[in-house]
């Protein structure tokens, strides 16, 4: 028995270590990819609990294992609005580099309570709870060891590449389970499809602009059946590459960030904040390339200024109770979210694209 616990240990080792080589990232490009990362959360992915203000509390049901179920009872307004405060001066923080580990932990802890409570009332956005992750993730990097006001202290590159290596594991496993849902698709079934039961939910009763999705049904159903297959095997396989290697688990997030962007213009299903979880692993290189190639310094003083304006003119709205763009903002904004998505997954892809062509350490 000892013998077989050993065994199973230098496995899993085995396969952790292959794992880190796959996810590792240079100090150098983590340190730039946290300013992308706070400002692209700052001017567009900021999250928001105050409309919760304007819900209501007789529609609030929390799940049984949620810190929301814990309160017995709906926040007080000020609450909300001092989370979107508290948000906002945390992200400002992490975007210029004031603490950021401390303030990527701390934002880790206040979105995960607050989302507990938008996720009370009966849908649960699995693409939030990814991104959740990518908070502590980068806390336990150096991304906030270059490129800072005020810089945080090292921590080893042994558990820079473990967090990175956490973050991977996370991912496709994520994958693993919605495809081991999806195997049911592959049923040798003509008269029925996994993908149109996506398709008429989302084409129906989304709010989003409908682009190409209108198109779908001039095409032959033969050609769903083959989707069928494709998706779910391409899910469940996650792990294969990221075992592989680096480029193979680069290629992997490449293709996944195109079926997004198809969802993205088929299914209506947007998806646009996984460009930071996926994007980990391979803009931070392209922005390292940029920034070297390319001399910034002459933008710090005028990004700073704008951050710092910003934050200011959010703050003051959110204290107005005045309404300003948010992400998955239904209304008025939907066609400039549906553009902003599309550049966004198209440069994720481009980004995977210029590091596959390269050679990859």
């Amino acid at each position: 028995m000892t013998q077989f616990l050993i065994f199973i240990d230098n496995l899993l080792g085995h396969f952790f270590k292959k794992i880190k080589f796959s996810t590792s990232i240079k100090t150098q490009e983590l340190g730039v990819f946290r300013i992308f990362y706070g400002a692209l959360l700052l001017f567009y992915f900021l999250p928001s609990w105050s409309y919760l203000i304007d819900v209501p509390p007789g529609l609030f049901r929390p799940q049984i294992l949620s810190f929301a179920n814990l309160t017995n009872n709906y926040l007080p307004d000020l609450v909300f609005i001092s989370a979107d405060i508290l948000a906002i001066i945390l992200i400002l923080c992490i975007t210029i580099g004031f603490f950021s580990r401390f303030s990527l932990i701390l934002m880790f802890i206040v979105s995960s309570i607050m989302y507990s409570y938008s996720f009370s009332f009966g849908k649960i956005d699995h693409y939030t709870n990814l991104f959740l992750f990518t908070y502590p993730v980068l806390a336990f990097t150096n991304c906030g060891t270059l490129y800072a006001i005020r810089k945080d202290k090292k921590i080893s590159t042994n558990t820079q590449n473990r967090s990175l290596a956490i973050m991977g594991i996370m991912i496709a496993f994520g994958f693993l389970t919605g495809g081991l849902a999806k195997l049911l698709w592959i049923d040798f079934n003509s008269n029925t499809s996994g993908f149109f039961n996506w398709f008429y939910e989302g084409y129906f009763n989304s709010q989003q602009v409908k682009s190409v999705s209108q198109y779908v049904f001039k095409i032959p159903n033969h050609w769903f059946e083959i989707v069928d297959y494709i998706i779910p095997i391409f899910e469940i396989t996650g792990f294969i590459f990221l075992l592989k290697s680096k480029k193979f688990w680069v290629f992997y997030l490449v293709v996944a960030s195109a079926f997004h962007l198809l969802n993205h213009f088929i299914l209506n299903l947007n998806f646009a904040l996984n460009v930071l979880s996926y994007g980990i692993f391979f803009i931070p290189t392209v922005l390292a390339y940029l920034f070297k190639k390319y001399d910034f310094k002459s933008f710090k003083l005028l990004f700073l200024l704008i951050c710092f304006v910003y934050s200011i003119i959010r703050i003051v709205l959110t204290i107005l109770n005045i309404h300003f763009f948010n992400f998955h903002d239904y209304g008025s904004h939907v066609i400039f979210e549906f553009i902003i998505n599309t550049l966004l997954w198209l440069s994720t892809i481009t980004c995977g694209i210029f590091i596959l062509k390269r050679k990859i350490n």
